[in-house]
């Protein structure tokens, strides 16, 4: 069973990379506030700040949600939905002890696997997974029209200060120069922000993580996870439209499925029309997971108990033989109804 891991170096480590991140926001923010602190009463410098303020709120909250949120933990009996023993064998952590589900991986940094890992990221201090990602796309998304905003406003009066540097050439100008350097700075991040952005949206519509599209050789064996643009965005995003742009789940803003099993009868919801409102999600949901919660159920029941793990590997076998079972009368008796 898994254990809360231990601290890591890189862990460690990853909070200095934290605190550099808010070191820089604070450093940018205080010298686009500065630069109009007295111009505030004008309509649109006015509207600027607002804006600036509204997406500054936006990105820390996008960025605490994504650093905060438990990417996704492999549940410790998972594993006897598996296979064959070989395939147990291939997927069973040693670092963890656990089985690990199909997408997910081991984390060296976090020292713990993690549901649909995508990668770990220094900058929030944390894996970025099944539950985390759609945050994680938020504070690039929100970041991007940040440094966009602040390039656009700030140019004329960076292109004055620098200017006015070079005519007088005074190289004590502090406020002018760290002015400029915050600006090359935004820059600098709006041009890595885009580029980044841009490539998580298309894994995004893929359906595939970085780790996945690192590796090569085994691309073209994920396209089974390939349900469509609409449907792997709401697959991270969730199904309510209205949640989108927040860092926010609730009941059907949270990503689709469990980030364990992927096989079609969990996303076989998404053949079908996506519901129209809350109820028909959740409806939707009973029917299509009654067939795995059921399952789950006869297996955790002997569990809590007390009855050893074999007996519960036993049980687990008879109810798949059990659900054979009555696949096959069913097909018998289609034959016979036929005309």
């Amino acid at each position: 069973m898994s254990k809360t891991a231990p601290l890591t170096l890189s862990k460690l480590l990853g909070n200095f990379f934290a605190l550099f991140v808010l070191f820089v926001i604070s450093f940018i923010y205080y010298n686009v506030v500065h630069t109009f602190h007295d111009r505030y009463r004008e309509p649109k410098i006015f509207l600027f700040l607002f804006i600036f303020h509204y997406l500054l709120f936006m990105l820390l909250w996008c960025f605490f949600r994504a650093m905060l949120t438990d990417p996704g933990v492999v549940p410790p009996l998972w594993g006897f939905y598996m296979g064959d023993s070989e395939q147990k064998r291939r997927r069973y952590c040693l670092m963890c002890h656990v089985f690990k589900p199909e997408r997910s991986h081991h984390c060296s940094a976090c020292n713990r696997c993690v549901l649909n890992m995508d990668h770990h990221c220094p900058w929030i201090n944390n894996c970025v997974g099944f539950y985390n990602r759609k945050f994680f796309i938020l504070l690039l998304v929100y970041v991007l029209i940040s440094t966009t905003l602040i390039t656009i406003t700030l140019f004329p009066t960076v292109y004055a200060s620098v200017k006015q540097i070079i005519e007088k050439r005074d190289i004590y100008a502090y406020k002018e120069a760290a002015l400029f350097s915050a600006y090359l700075l935004n820059c600098l991040l709006n041009g890595v922000m885009f580029m980044f952005l841009k490539f998580h949206i298309k894994l995004i519509f893929t359906n595939i993580t970085t780790i996945e599209n690192m590796d090569k050789q085994n691309l073209p064996n994920l396209i089974v996870y390939n349900k469509g643009y609409k449907r792997n965005w709401i697959q991270v995003f969730g199904r309510n439209p209205w949640l989108w742009p927040f860092p926010m789940t609730g009941r059907s803003g949270k990503p689709v499925g469990d980030g364990v099993i992927w096989n079609d009868e969990v996303v076989q919801n998404f053949d079908e029309e996506i519901p129209a409102n809350e109820n028909e999600a959740r409806r939707s949901s009973r029917l299509t997971g009654s067939g795995v919660a059921a399952s789950r159920e006869r297996l955790a029941s002997p569990v809590r108990q007390g009855n050893s793990l074999e007996g519960t590997r036993k049980e687990f076998e008879s109810t798949l033989d059990s659900s054979s079972r009555v696949k096959a009368d069913s097909h018998h008796v289609g034959l016979l109804v036929s005309p």
